[in-house]
């Protein structure tokens, strides 16, 4: 049986990375195909740890690459299987595992769940002579086709697409609410980046518009950059108290219920690669309003499961929203189209199946650069 080595980021913190690393880990069918060691990889305590280095992370990659290394002579994997960070002080990290791995006959096997370099390497030929080291002779798995750009200029080898996904979860019904107000969600750590300003500004532009209207903003996330004092005062600067409401994190059966009791998603993000919450408002039949970033063009339809606004417009995003408040068959329709598309693309299992097809043809083909 083909050996492969993992050696991925693992929550914590829960993050869309670690989630995936976890699903391909945990997962029977590749469990079943082949033999599978995990070197597990984390070096934050939480979303909010942003230091660059402390003693605990130092010894952390010290021990990683003493555990690495053991493995590499011992289990003498196929495939290592590794998580590589694309950009940043975590890629210089990054790059002394990856030395130690090339001392090996093991077959690298990158899965990219960030983006930037192309930004990266426009101001450094260094560095992008670096990056064309790093990744030559090597396959990657990319998170969608408009993500293999990034890598255009520093990889010629071979590439997979494999699109993320979420647990396929039973229906639950709504609750009943005796105030038939619409529920417009925010799912996401309360990072900037991730745009929950523009989704308060949004809020505002529309309440101010629409005074008559019911509506409820729901925030659910994990505190980071802003704290929930911070993001209280925000929501008083917008006087939208008692219009929105920060349930803190939510997990599990309690997540499923938030967007199973949510109408419309907006996800405003700045910088993205492929979010699962937007597969998991597309599995609970909700209209997505989000922004050209990344792989979600790719995601989400505009006009059919969801509205594209541009980043930091929250203009845009009001409108989007009132035309789907004042539009339930139209909710309905996007809703059922993003389900449909959900079961057809983003499914636990049929990720499950394309990793497994990506390291079965790796075997096959090795690494190989092409000119």
């Amino acid at each position: 049986m083909n050996k492969i080595l993992f050696f991925v980021k693992l929550p914590p913190p829960i993050t869309g990375a670690t989630i995936m690393n976890k699903h391909v880990m945990d997962s029977k069918l590749i469990i079943k195909e082949f033999n599978i060691k995990v070197i597990p990889i984390s070096y934050k305590n939480g979303i909010a740890d942003y230091r660059i280095l402390s003693l605990r992370k130092i010894i952390t990659i010290i021990t990683l690459c003493f555990k690495l290394i053991k493995e590499l002579l011992l289990f003498k994997p196929q495939i290592v299987y590794f998580q590589v960070s694309p950009t940043g002080i975590a890629f210089f990290r990054d790059l002394i595992y990856i030395l130690i791995i090339r001392f090996s006959d093991a077959k690298i096997l990158y899965h990219i769940h960030g983006k930037g370099i192309q930004e990266s390497i426009s101001k450094s030929l260094l560095k992008r002579r670096i990056y064309i080291w790093a990744f030559r002779k090597s396959s990657v798995v990319f998170l969608a086709n408009s993500l293999k750009y990034d890598f255009k200029d520093i990889f010629k080898g071979n590439s997979y697409v494999v699109n993320n996904a979420v647990d396929l979860e039973e229906e639950n019904k709504p609750l009943n609410d005796v105030i038939k107000s619409i529920r417009i969600l925010f799912f996401s750590n309360l990072l900037y980046s991730k745009g929950i300003i523009d989704y308060l500004d949004a809020l505002k532009i529309f309440t101010s518009d629409n005074p008559e209207v019911p509506i409820r903003g729901i925030i659910v996330g994990q505190e980071a950059d802003l704290k929930t004092k911070d993001l209280g005062k925000e929501i008083s600067i917008r006087s939208l108290d008692g219009l929105v409401t920060y349930l803190g994190s939510k997990f599990s059966k309690e997540k499923q219920l938030v967007f199973c009791n949510s109408d419309i998603l907006i996800y405003p993000s700045y910088n993205d690669a492929f979010p699962l919450v937007l597969l998991e408002a597309m599995q609970a039949g909700m209209p997505i309003i989000a922004t050209k970033e990344g792989a979600i063009p790719e995601i989400v339809d505009d006009g059919i499961t969801g509205f594209l606004v541009d980043k930091h417009h929250s203009d845009q995003i009001a409108k989007k929203l009132e035309i789907l408040i004042n539009n339930p068959e139209l909710r309905k329709k996007l809703g059922d189209a993003g389900r449909k598309k959900f079961l057809e693309k983003y499914t636990l299992e049929i990720f499950e199946s394309n990793m497994k097809n990506v390291f079965e043809d790796v075997l096959r083909k090795g690494n190989v650069q092409r000119q």
